[in-house]
């Protein structure tokens, strides 16, 4: 930074430092003019009267408020960012002849050549971009996007002269940087690091599954492999739990660079959650094993919604609302007419009823336990329900009948709807459909009920309900005012080629009433499934007796691995509730235990968690210098190989468009705050009282 100038600005007319100066001058002259009394020597008066004329004329000055106007020159050197690939794939791409620490040694030496003409700042990349940490290839994603975001984010608007990205080209993270590099505003020079000859090798590329399966389904496994250098040889693909083979293919590989997919169906037959271990054998000559095995998680639950279907009598909206829900694998769906039922309703999520109750069977001993054990029920009216039976239940809509006759209504959809939602295609059906037969009679919703259907008789839409809802206590209650809706799943075939609009209605309506809501005072939340490179992170709410969040109690948490070995945390508290960054662990499945003290009693919760192993760096085995090629050709530089430093250096050296930038900036002080002025008035008033305290003065 160098000084250009500097003036001295005022708030008043610059003509008021004249009377600064008076004020100065008469003060001083008041005192020591003609003033016999001290019997100073001239002189000594003169230098008395000097420094308060001083001290004056400065405070008097302080007054105007002064600016001091700085014009300043900055010179911005050019910015050399050097960037190394710091992921396990260097190591991987790499030939033999290659020293690693021989490289790394000479970037260090041209970065230091480089000093002199730039900037110089080191960069690593991996799974982040990070500040100049030790390299030792250790990260297990590279996300070459992150370079020039991060970049972008800590020097926009800088004089960035230059970017050198050291790389084997391989990404598996993050935007395509061939993409990004045509819009950056400075040269990219790469690195070529790595060798671009494939070389033998059999890959699990990647293999796709379902994350959750319920037990006793067929779940698929898509298993992606590629083999490479290896036309004409074998291996075999196994699929194994356990120590036990769930499946094993042979596969002979055509050409030296084979794709392949193999549709694997496997059986959820146990409950929990299942490690499935996929492995290719090695073919001879193969110079990487770490990608031929991959590891993944099943979670096989067993709580599929009971749903039990009663009817009054054979029905065909019996079979259109079975088929609906068994389409879904998330129902269990048994059906009795009401004749042949001697269960209970105990053991079910959910109980439809079809013209139930009815004078023929009342269903008392059912509704007694509906009652008693809070099950939800989905009521559909027809012709042989007693309604005044349905009425003593108070479901939340009353039905008074005015005669026996049935009309036939049309649903129209109420748009304030709200306990949830209808996709588009639901909803483009529902104006479509075929009436069904509903009671004449006078229809009264009770408090808190909601309508997600409206009965439209001819063009006119009523406020009588047709498929509504209500809660009473903790039972939930659905009601469907008319009979025929098998008729809605035949219209939805003859429309879309499918039943799945339909379907997915009931579903949802099934999927409301039949869901219990949590109500735990102590929960836990943590991912189910996470890589290796992932922190595990935990949420915690307690809750008082009055369902209201608090955080006073302290939380305990032990994650405990395969071994047994239990690691101890407490948890942070957030505004009204808990949180826990543990940090990353070791592939494996984990048990997580959390547990709290309110008032004398002890509350715990149990989850558990897997890590997943994080092998993409694995997959590629051989450099892609094309994409540094294309990097470094969009943004006007060029490509290099270890060793061409001194191209590197003179090809940057060379450029007319790496320069200095310089620019000037006017910077604005107020006088009053800078302190060497306190400090000279203050020396000038000690001065004067020691000179008068000296010569016997006061």
């Amino acid at each position: 930074m160098h000084i250009l100038g500097f003036k001295i600005l005022y708030n008043y007319p610059a003509w008021f430092v004249i009377l600064c100066l008076l004020a100065g001058l008469v003060y001083s002259g008041i005192l020591y003019y003609k003033n016999s009394t001290d019997g100073f020597p001239k002189v000594t008066t003169w230098l008395l009267a000097f420094t308060r004329f001083i001290g004056v004329a400065i405070l008097s000055w302080l007054l105007l408020s002064p600016l001091i106007e700085r014009l300043t020159r900055h010179v911005d050197e050019p910015i050399l960012i050097v960037v190394q690939d710091n992921s396990q794939s260097i190591t991987l791409t790499q030939d033999t002849l290659f020293n690693l620490e021989e490289y790394l040694n000479d970037r260090d030496a041209f970065m230091e050549s480089m000093d002199a003409d730039f900037d110089v700042l080191s960069y690593s990349f991996g799974e982040a971009f990070r500040g100049d940490e030790p390299i030792d290839f250790s990260d297990r994603i590279t996300d070459m996007a992150s370079v020039f975001s991060g970049i972008d984010a800590y020097y926009s608007n800088r004089n960035i002269g230059a970017v050198v990205l050291a790389s084997d080209g391989v990404f598996n993270r993050g935007m395509h940087p061939v993409y990004i590099s045509n819009n950056l505003p400075y040269p990219v020079y790469t690195i070529a690091l790595g060798d671009t000859i494939p070389q033998r090798d059999v890959v699990l590329s990647r293999i796709r599954h379902n994350r959750i399966t319920y037990l006793g389904n067929i779940f698929p496994v898509e298993v992606h492999i590629e083999a490479r250098e290896a036309a004409g040889m074998n291996s075999r693909l196994s699929v194994s739990r356990d120590e036990q083979t769930l499946f094993s293919e042979v596969l002979t590989f055509t050409s030296d660079y084979h794709y392949e997919t193999v549709m694997i169906e496997l059986e959820a037959d146990e409950v929990g959650l299942q490690r499935y271990r996929v492995e290719l054998t090695a073919v001879e000559g193969e110079v990487n094993l770490e990608n031929n095995l991959q590891e993944f998680y099943i979670d096989v639950i067993d709580s599929r919604q009971k749903v039990l279907i009663l009817a009054n009598s054979p029905h065909p909206d019996i079979g259109a609302i079975r088929m609906a829900l068994e389409a879904n694998d998330n129902y269990e769906v048994s059906s009795f007419l009401a004749s042949d039922f001697d269960g209970t309703a105990v053991a079910y999520n959910l109980v439809i009823l079809h013209q139930l109750p009815s004078s023929a069977w009342p269903m008392n001993d059912l509704f007694s336990t509906i009652q008693t054990d809070d099950t939800p029920v989905l009521f559909v009216i027809g012709a042989a329900t007693d309604l005044q039976l349905y009425n003593n239940l108070n479901t939340g809509f009353g039905i008074d009948p005015r005669g026996e006759d049935r009309v036939e209504t049309l649903p129209s959809y109420n748009n304030s709807f709200a306990l949830f939602a209808l996709p588009e295609q639901t909803l483009g059906l529902i104006d479509v459909l075929p009436p069904v037969f509903s009671p004449f009679a006078r229809y009264e919703a009770g408090a808190g009920s909601q309508i997600m259907l409206y009965q439209r008789i001819g063009q006119v839409t009523t406020e009588q309900p047709l498929i509504g809802f209500s809660q009473a206590s903790n039972r939930k209650y659905g009601v469907v005012t008319g009979e025929g809706i098998w008729r809605w799943r035949l219209h939805t075939y003859l429309r879309d080629q499918n039943h799945m609009a339909f379907d997915d209605m009931l579903s949802r309506i099934v999927q409301y009433l039949s869901v219990q809501e949590d109500k735990s005072l102590f929960r836990i939340d943590a991912k189910q499934f996470l890589y290796e490179h992932e922190n595990v992170q935990i949420e915690a709410e307690l809750y008082n007796r009055s369902y209201e969040l608090i955080n006073d109690p302290e939380v305990r948490v032990n994650i405990i691995n395969e071994a047994g070995v239990s690691f101890p945390y407490v948890m942070a508290r957030t505004s009204n509730a808990y949180l826990l960054d543990a940090g990353t662990f070791p592939p494996g499945d984990y048990i997580l235990r959390a547990n709290t003290l309110v008032g004398g009693e002890q509350f715990s919760a149990e989850t558990r968690f897997s890590v997943l192993p994080l092998n993409l760096e694995g997959l590629i085995t051989f450099a892609d210098h094309n994409l540094l090629f294309q990097i470094a050709e969009n943004t006007g530089a060029m490509m290099v190989y270890p060793g061409q430093w001194e191209l590197l250096r003179d090809h940057l050296l060379n450029r007319d468009d790496i320069n200095p930038v310089m620019y000037s900036r006017k910077t604005f002080d107020e006088v009053i705050n800078m302190k060497w002025f306190f400090l000279v008035i203050l020396l000038l008033l000690t001065l004067e009282w020691f000179i008068r305290k000296r010569s016997g003065s006061y």
